[in-house]
């Protein structure tokens, strides 16, 4: 099993000054092999409220088949909905699996949560 991109991604991210998950989607999408063929298995993300004062979600990155996790992380928005966090965790599982292996219904999914967070911003 090769290495993920993703928990280098994220690592950079968080200490780039102009570091951005933005960036970190884009350039797993851009890669000619998703993180899905990497670790050999759909991968499924899961967002929970994190708790505190700030819009936070506790990401865990995991194997479909094996149930293995492979990341977690936590995020956290100073300015900005809680439903951006949840789009986020859809976004990313698309990029994980690529655009191919994302069902009609996820990338329906990602457009209606991005709409509500774009409503309540």
């Amino acid at each position: 099993m090769s290495e993920l991109m993703l928990p280098r991604l994220i690592e950079r991210a968080a200490t780039d000054v102009d570091g951005s998950l933005t960036g970190v989607v884009r350039t797993l999408i851009a890669d000619p092999a998703t993180d899905a063929e990497r670790a050999g298995e759909r991968l499924l993300v899961f967002g929970a409220p994190a708790g505190g004062d700030l819009a936070s979600r506790r990401f865990h990155i995991v194997g479909e088949r094996s149930g293995r996790e492979y990341l977690s992380f936590t995020l956290a928005l100073e300015d900005g909905p809680e439903s951006l966090l949840e789009a986020f965790g859809l976004q990313l599982q698309i990029a994980l699996n690529g655009m191919d292996e994302s069902s009609c219904e996820e990338l329906d999914c990602f457009r209606e949560l991005l709409a509500a967070a774009r409503s309540e911003a």
